[in-house]
Parts: C-alpha cells; structure tokens; sequence
C-alpha cells in the first residue's frame, strides 16, 4: 500500500451474506477514513470472489490493477478515491 491508501476488508459468516451489509459497512468506513486522513480506499480481491468484488463495484470502488499477495495469490486491487467521501 501507498502512502494515503487505506486497506478497506470485510467477511460476512454465509447465513448473513446477500444482505447489503458488507457494501453499507464499506460506505460507512469510507468517510471515516478520509476523516482520519486515508487518501483512497483499496479493496483486494481474489479473483475466484465475484460477490466480493460486487461489494467493491456497489460501493462506488473502481478496477485498478491485479497484483500477487505474499503467498502468491493473485489479487484483483478496487479502489475509490476518499476525498468525495468526506
């Protein structure tokens, strides 16, 4: 991560999933972090999770690149731009 990037992460246990909660706790923290001073928000994927990039996408977070994790797994990077979300 960058300088003024904030790591945005969630995980919902299965019986709550496909509720909203996951991309209104996104919204949620995004004014908090730029708040705090967060720059632009980043949300890492694995591209086998469709329905956590849909949180991404939901939640007004924009493909931006993919890159490999420490293990080795590749990740798809969404990000949103936290000065709007001030």
């Amino acid at each position: 991560m960058a300088p003024g990037q904030v790591n945005v992460a969630y995980g919902l246990y299965p019986s709550w999933r496909g509720r909203g909660l996951a991309t209104r706790a996104v919204l949620l923290a995004s004014p908090y972090a730029a708040g705090e001073g967060g720059e632009e928000a980043v949300i890492q994927v694995e591209p086998a999770n469709p329905a956590s990039a849909a949180v991404a996408r939901r939640a007004g977070f924009t493909f931006s690149k993919q890159t490999y994790g420490g293990d080795g797994a590749r990740l798809d990077w969404y990000v949103r731009d936290l000065c709007a979300a001030k």
